[in-house]
């Protein structure tokens, strides 16, 4: 339980950098493996002859032949990051139920950072690769449970609640800066192996501090009677359970462009932009790090502009943020669109083009996505805030399914359409959450 006495306290709980620690961990190897994935499995993966290096491949290959050319390695690695996307659907909200109700947060959370530490040192050898995928799945279904664990070592009005999560934000970004910009390097240069390794190597370090603070770590009692909270009613918890999963799809379709960064856009980026670099061409994996590090200067920008604003008009409201701030992420696909239309040649497309393309993205997800976080546990009750931070994670999970249905259609489609659907889709969500409003006055449930 949070102790009252240390409210107005300026130091955190130990706990927190425990926390920071194994997310930091989390955050460099998921985005290092995810960013050199996508171009594994499309230059080395689905390029392999059939019944070769890769047992299982074959099968994972048939299995997506219903959705994607076989012939097309591009498409395959885009239809893969998809399909690993739609199986964390259901096996996020099986991972924050376990966790609320069976095994509790800490418990759940080391789950998931066991199993983020076996994928990447699966994938470092070609004979364990298909073991390597539903690790990866059920690593992201339980580690949520951090996410949740910074919650609970604050009370609801503690002022350093939110200063917590910007930590914690500012952790992930460097991370993800780090991450892709070291793994991207050892697999260009030594090869793929060593950046799956290294990533491995990092999360181990992680877990491993994280079990050094076990004492530390809040660990609240699971719920037995499920995620309903006492004092709410079956049709009132319904009625919540609906918003909040009505939320989802409508977040996702505005999330749709960001996550594209971790799919085909690297594929695309290594085709159309010009990576020159003091001679060297820079790996396309580093577009990870140059959106990391884009992200890192708008969370800052963010955090400074709605300090000023509370100060200066009073506290913002979260849909108005979401909203404003979505409505400026629209200009992003906009941005490729345009440099797609202005190099139709067969020159490349510079990099200040991408620049622009991921500061006005990073500066609109810089406030959509905190605060849709804060949106999806303000509304849950005490006992499910496990369950919240699942299925705010199923927004991007969502999204990136999107994201790879419409990568899969880039060779055929052309960088204008490509871009110019983004946009279309995310303001299709934007309208609707407009619309949705008047169904979100209402605040969470008593527990």
């Amino acid at each position: 339980m949070p102790d009252p006495a240390l409210r107005h306290s300026k130091t955190h709980p130990a706990g927190l950098y425990f926390i920071a620690a194994a997310q930091g961990a989390w955050y460099f190897s998921r985005y290092s493996t995810q960013a050199i994935l996508v171009l594994y499995l499309a230059h080395v993966v689905y390029t392999a002859p059939q019944g070769g290096a890769f047992p299982g491949v074959d099968t994972l290959r048939r299995l997506l032949s219903w959705e994607a050319e076989t012939s097309n390695p591009q498409a395959l690695a885009s239809t893969t990051i998809g399909l690993l996307a739609l199986c964390m659907i259901p096996t996020q909200i099986l991972g924050g139920f376990l966790s609320d109700r069976f095994l509790g947060r800490r418990y759940g959370a080391m789950t998931g950072l066991i199993f983020l530490t076996l994928a990447p040192i699966f994938w470092a050898f070609d004979t364990s690769f298909i073991l390597a995928l539903p690790c990866f799945v059920l690593g992201l279904s339980f580690a949520v449970n951090l996410f949740a664990q910074v919650g609970d070592l604050y009370a609801d009005d503690d002022p350093r609640r939110p200063d917590a999560y910007q930590i914690m934000s500012l952790v992930q970004e460097a991370a993800v800066i780090i991450g892709p910009t070291f793994c991207g390097w050892l697999a260009a240069r030594y090869g793929w192996h060593y950046g799956f390794a290294a990533a491995g190597s990092v999360m181990l370090a992680g877990t491993l501090a994280y079990g050094m603070g076990w004492r530390h770590l809040p660990s609240p009692a699971p719920s037995r009677d499920g995620a309903r909270g006492r004092g709410s009613s079956p049709l009132a918890l319904l009625r919540l359970g609906g918003r909040i999963a009505l939320l989802i799809p409508m977040l996702a379709m505005i999330f749709i462009c960001n996550e594209q960064i971790y799919d085909t856009y690297l594929i695309w980026g290594e085709q159309h932009y010009n990576r020159h670099l003091f001679g060297w061409v820079f790996p396309a994996s580093w577009l990870m790090s140059l959106d990391a590090g884009v992200s890192f200067i708008t969370q800052i920008m963010a955090i400074a502009f709605w300090r000023q604003y509370t100060k200066r008009r009073g506290a913002p409201g979260e849909w108005g943020q979401i909203v404003s701030f979505g409505g400026l992420g629209l200009l992003a696909p906009l941005v490729l669109a345009c440099a797609s239309a202005v190099h139709t040649g067969p020159e490349q497309i510079s990099m200040v083009w991408g620049l622009m393309f991921h500061f006005v993205n990073d500066l609109a997800m810089a406030t959509i996505m905190p605060i849709s976080l804060a949106l999806f546990i303000r509304l849950a009750p005490g006992n499910a805030k496990s369950m919240a931070a699942a299925a705010y994670a199923l927004v991007a999970r969502l999204a990136d399914i999107m994201a790879g249905q419409i990568g899969q259609n880039l060779p055929s489609w052309g960088s204008i359409r490509f871009w110019l659907l983004h946009t279309a889709v995310m303001g299709i969500g934007l309208a609707l959450l407009i619309i949705a409003r008047p169904l979100y006055k209402t605040g969470k449930l008593p527990t």
